[in-house]
C-alpha cells in the first residue's frame, strides 16, 4: 500500500473531556498511564432486594451543575435542559480552548458533529407531568452548540448507538475535506439518570453480574454501563501546519459501514462486516496496515463480542499478509461503557498514546479469554503501560467503535509531523484574561498564574501565549489585561495588580496641552498642534483595531481633535482651528500680545460661522472647558469651540480630566505605553481586533486554561439524583410564583412573573429580559402568565420591544386603559348619549 500525500489527512487540533474519574483531559491521561479503573461500588440497597441488581458504573461527577451565566440561559431553561447538552456545550468551549481557538475568534466556517444517549432526564420530567420547552430533543444537541457558540457550518446530530461517536469524527472529515466547513467540533456525550444506582444483569445480556469489565479476558461476563462526553476538534492537516496549530495527531483515514443481515441477530456482531471496515479504512488512510502498532478496539468484555472483534482484525491481517506486531487495548474497563461516547473515549486515549509514545495498559485483563487466537496473528493485548516500541516510520493507530444493530467504524491515526521549532515575537504583549463572575474570574487569573512557572519564559513563547489568551473565550464583563514582554514579567505585573476586574463605561481622555491659560512658560504653536495630532493619531489607532469608545472627555485643543475624531468636522478643518486656538491661548499668556489673541480667536469665529452646520457626532463630548455633554447623534453648535477658546484665553478650562477618563497621550516609540492603552480599552468592554497588534510571523497557538465554569445547580425536582454538597454559587432551579399580591403595581407583577418563567430569585424593574437569558419562545410564556394575571392580551412584537418590566408593565397599562374606555362605551346608558354618525 502506497503513502498518500497529506490532501486527505485532518489534524486533531483540539481536545476537551470528562470522563469518570477524570474532571479534564490531564486528568484522563494520568488515569490511562496509572492503568486503573474509575468505575465505583454504590451501595447496594439502591436496588432494592432484586439478586439482579449490581452496585456498580462508571459515574460522572457534577452532571446536575452548569455555568448557565456564561452561555446567557436563564435558570428556568437551564434547569429543563438534558444536563448531556449542558456537558457537551461547556466542553466544546474547552476543546476549542485547547486549540487554541476561541469559542468567539474568527473561525471561518465551523461545523458541528455531534451525538448523545436518550434524553433520559426529559423523559423523567415528561413522566411527572411536566412540559418541556422547545431544543430539549436529542437532535437539539448540536443546534445548542452552533447557536451559544455562534458557529455558522453545519450542525448535524448524529446517532449509531455505541458507534456514534466515532461516525460523527468521520462525517466531520468528510465535511472538512468536501470543503463544507474549516473547522469541524466533533463530540459524544451519554449521561445515565438516576446516578448511583447501578443496574439489572440478566441471564444472557451484555452488563456485567460481577460488576467488572475484563475486556478480552478469560473470566470476562459482560461490560459495566458508564457516563461521559468526550469533544475534538478537527481542520485539514494543511491549513493546520499553515496556521500554526498544535497538532496532537492526524487521522489519515475513516471507514463506515454496516453489519446488514449477515449475522444471527439484529444485535449480534459480524466478522464480515467488521473486518471489511477495517479494509476500507486501510485502504482510505492509503498507508501500509503493517505500520499500525496499536489497535483500540470496542472491547466491551462480553464472552461474545470480543472474540469477534479479533477475528474480524485477524482476518483483515491476514487478508493482506500483515503479521507485524500490533498491541490491542480498551478503555471500557477504565471508564465503563459510555454507550454514544464510548468511541470519543478511545479516540482520546489512542491520541495521546500515538501523540506521546505510550501505550496504556488494559485494566482488567489478566488471562487471554479462550475463544480468542491469536496465533500467527502478530497481535497481542496490552496488558501493562509500555513505551510505544520502536519501529520504523510514524507511530500510527487504529480505533474501532461497534454499534448496536450493526454500524462499524473505524479510524486511522498518526502521530503529528514534525514542524520547526517556532521563533518570533519580542516586544511587550498584552496578556487579557476574563470571565462572566467573580467565581470564574478568580479562577482563570490563578489558573494563568499557575502556568507560568512551566513556561520556557522565551520571547516566542510568551508571544504564543498573549496570542491564545487574546483568541480565548468570548470575553466576560469582568476582565483584566497586563502588559509584559515576557512571562517573567507577566508574573511580576499579576503579582503587583491587587485591582479589581474593570467596570463602567469606556471614557477617553484628550487634554488640552501642558499650559491651562494660567501664564506658564512659553511654548511655540508646533509644540501645542501637536496636542491635537498625537491624540487624534492614537484614536484613529484605537479605530483601527476595533475600539468604539462610549465617550471622549476633552478640555482645551483636546476639544478640537474629538469633534474631528467624532465626524463633526474634517480633519483638516480641525487641524487649522486647532492653531487659532493655539495661537490665542499663547498671546493671551502674561506679556503676550493681545492683539494677536484677538486676531485668532475673530479668525476662529469668521472660520466656524462660513463652514456653516456641523455634523452629527458620531461618540458622546464630554466637554471639560465648559462642563456640558454633547451626545451622540445631535449636531453640536459651532459656537462650541470658539467659546471653549475663549475660556481658555480667560484661564477657566480645567487643567485635569475627570477620574473616569484615561488620557490619551502619545508617546513616541513606546510600545508598552501604547497597549497598555489598548488594554485598558478592553479591560472597558472594548471589543478590540487583536490581529492589529501581530507581527506576520505565524507563530503557533498554545492551549490556555480551560475555562473554570462556575460550578451552579441546575436540576428539575422531578429528576432524582444523588445527594450533592452545595456548589459555588448554587441557585434554585426556578422562580418565585407569581401569583398577584394584593395592592402589587404593575411592575412589581411582571417582575414576578419575569421570576417565574426565567428561574430567577429576583428580577430589577430595569433589567434586559435578553439579558436575563430570555428569548421569544420564553417571551409567549410570559404573554400567557400576563393574560392569566391581568385578563389582557398584549402583542408578542411589542413585548419583544419593551425589554424591562417598566416597558412590558406600561404596555400592560395601556391595554387596560383602553379596554376601560372600550367597556365605559358599550355599557353606557342608552339615554347618555349616542354615536355620532360618520359618513364615509
Amino acid at each position: 500500500m502506497s503513502e498518500r500525500p497529506d490532501a486527505s489527512a485532518v489534524a486533531i487540533v483540539g481536545m476537551a473531556c470528562r470522563f469518570p474519574g477524570a474532571r479534564d483531559l490531564e486528568e484522563y491521561r494520568d488515569l490511562l498511564l496509572r492503568a486503573e479503573s474509575a468505575v465505583q461500588r454504590f451501595d447496594a440497597g439502591a436496588g432494592g432486594d432484586d439478586p439482579r441488581h449490581v452496585p456498580a458504573g462508571g459515574e460522572l461527577d457534577g452532571v446536575d451543575l452548569f455555568d448557565a451565566e456564561y452561555f446567557g440561559i436563564a435558570p428556568a431553561e437551564a434547569a429543563a435542559m438534558d444536563p448531556q447538552q449542558r456537558l457537551l456545550l461547556q466542553e466544546a468551549v474547552h476543546a476549542l480552548e485547547h486549540a487554541g481557538r476561541g469559542a468567539h475568534a474568527s473561525l471561518g466556517r465551523v461545523g458541528v458533529f455531534c451525538g448523545s444517549g436518550d434524553n433520559r432526564y426529559g423523559a423523567l420530567i415528561a413522566a411527572a407531568g411536566d412540559g418541556l420547552p422547545m431544543g430539549t430533543s436529542a437532535a437539539a444537541l448540536p443546534l445548542r452548540v452552533s447557536y451559544h457558540l455562534g458557529l455558522r457550518g453545519p450542525s448535524v446530530f448524529v446517532a449509531s448507538l455505541c458507534s456514534t461517536a466515532l461516525t460523527a469524527v468521520h462525517l466531520a472529515r468528510r465535511s472538512l475535506l468536501a470543503g463544507d466547513c474549516d473547522l469541524a467540533v466533533t463530540g459524544a456525550v451519554s449521561v445515565g439518570l438516576p446516578h448511583e444506582r447501578g443496574y439489572l444483569a440478566v441471564d444472557g445480556g451484555v452488563l456485567s453480574a460481577s460488576g467488572v469489565c475484563r475486556p478480552f479476558d478469560r473470566e470476562a461476563d459482560g461490560t459495566v454501563p458508564g457516563s461521559g462526553v468526550g469533544v475534538v476538534v478537527l481542520r485539514r492537516l494543511a491549513d493546520a501546519l499553515r496556521d500554526g496549530d498544535t497538532v496532537h495527531a492526524v487521522v489519515r483515514g475513516s471507514a463506515l459501514n454496516n453489519d446488514g443481515a449477515d449475522r444471527l441477530s439484529f444485535a449480534a456482531p459480524s466478522v464480515i462486516g467488521q473486518r471489511d471496515v477495517l479494509l476500507s479504512a486501510w485502504a482510505d488512510a492509503g498507508v501500509p496496515p503493517e505500520g499500525i502498532g496499536y489497535i483500540e478496539a470496542h472491547g466491551t468484555g462480553t464472552p461474545l463480542g470480543d472474540p469477534v472483534e479479533f477475528a474480524a482484525l485477524a482476518a483483515a491481517r491476514k487478508l493482506l499478509g500483515v503479521t507485524s506486531p500490533c498491541a490491542v487495548g480498551s478503555v471500557k474497563s477504565s471508564l465503563g461503557h459510555l454507550d454514544a461516547a464510548a468511541g470519543m473515549a478511545g479516540l482520546i486515549k489512542a491520541v495521546l498514546a500515538v501523540r506521546d509514545g505510550v501505550v496504556p495498559g488494559t485494566v482488567g485483563h489478566r488471562e487471554l479469554n479462550p475463544a480468542i487466537d491469536l496465533d500467527g496473528s502478530g497481535l497481542r493485548v496490552a496488558v501493562d503501560t509500555a513505551p510505544w516500541p520502536a519501529a520504523d516510520g510514524p507511530r500510527r493507530a487504529g480505533v474501532t467503535a461497534l454499534g448496536v444493530g450493526g454500524t462499524n467504524a473505524h479510524l486511522v491515526l498518526e502521530q503529528p509531523p514534525a514542524v520547526p521549532v517556532p521563533t518570533g515575537g519580542g516586544g511587550p504583549q498584552v496578556f487579557p484574561v476574563s470571565a462572566r463572575s467573580s467565581w470564574s474570574f478568580d479562577r482563570s487569573r490563578a489558573a494563568l498564574v499557575e502556568l507560568l512557572p512551566g513556561l520556557d519564559g522565551s520571547p516566542t513563547t510568551a508571544a504564543r501565549l498573549a496570542r491564545s489568551l487574546q483568541d480565548g473565550p468570548a470575553p466576560g464583563r469582568l476582565r483584566r489585561a497586563w502588559v509584559a514582554a515576557d512571562t517573567a514579567g507577566l508574573a511580576a505585573a499579576i503579582g503587583a495588580d491587587s485591582g479589581e476586574p474593570a467596570a463602567g463605561p469606556l471614557v477617553l481622555g484628550l487634554e488640552a496641552g501642558p499650559w491651562s491659560g494660567g501664564g506658564q512658560s512659553a511654548a511655540g504653536p508646533d509644540e501645542v498642534r501637536s496636542y491635537f495630532d498625537g491624540p487624534l493619531a492614537l484614536l484613529d489607532s484605537l479605530d483601527g483595531l476595533g475600539v468604539e469608545p462610549d465617550a471622549l472627555a476633552a478640555c482645551g485643543i483636546g476639544e478640537f481633535a474629538a469633534f474631528a475624531f467624532a465626524g463633526a468636522i474634517d480633519a483638516q478643518s480641525a487641524r487649522r482651528y486647532a492653531g487659532y486656538h493655539a495661537t490665542a491661548v499663547l498671546a493671551a499668556r502674561i506679556g503676550g500680545d493681545l492683539s494677536a489673541c484677538e486676531r485668532a480667536l475673530a479668525a476662529l469665529d469668521r472660520e466656524l460661522t462660513s463652514a456653516g452646520e456641523l455634523r452629527a457626532l458620531n461618540v458622546e463630548i464630554r466637554s471639560v472647558t465648559l462642563g456640558v455633554v454633547l451626545r451622540a447623534g445631535d449636531v453640536p453648535p459651532a459656537a462650541h469651540l470658539l467659546e471653549v477658546s475663549r475660556a481658555a484665553v480667560l484661564g477657566g478650562e480645567a487643567a485635569a480630566l475627570p477620574p473616569e477618563a484615561c488620557a490619551v497621550t502619545p508617546a513616541a516609540g513606546d510600545r508598552a505605553q501604547f497597549l497598555r492603552l489598548v488594554a485598558h480599552c478592553w479591560e472597558h468592554g472594548a471589543d478590540v481586533r487583536w490581529t492589529g497588534l501581530r507581527e506576520p510571523d505565524g507563530l503557533p497557538r498554545m492551549a490556555i486554561p480551560p475555562y473554570p465554569f462556575r460550578p451552579t445547580r441546575h436540576w428539575h425536582p422531578a429528576v432524582p439524583v444523588r445527594a450533592l454538597p452545595e456548589a459555588a454559587g448554587d441557585t434554585a432551579s426556578a422562580g418565585a410564583g407569581s401569583r398577584r399580591r394584593p395592592g402589587a403595581t404593575t411592575v412589581e407583577t411582571v417582575m414576578a412573573i419575569w421570576c417565574e418563567v426565567l428561574g430567577l430569585p429576583e428580577v430589577g424593574p430595569d433589567d434586559d429580559f435578553f439579558d436575563l437569558g430570555g428569548h421569544s419562545l420564553l417571551a409567549t410564556q410570559v404573554l400567557s402568565r400576563i393574560q392569566e394575571e391581568f385578563g389582557t392580551r398584549i402583542p408578542l412584537g411589542d413585548l419583544l420591544d419593551g425589554q424591562s418590566p417598566v416597558d412590558v408593565a406600561a404596555l400592560v397599562d395601556a391595554e387596560l386603559e383602553s379596554s376601560r374606555l372600550y367597556r365605559s362605551l358599550v355599557d353606557a346608558p342608552a339615554d347618555g348619549g349616542a354615536w355620532e354618525e360618520v359618513e364615509l
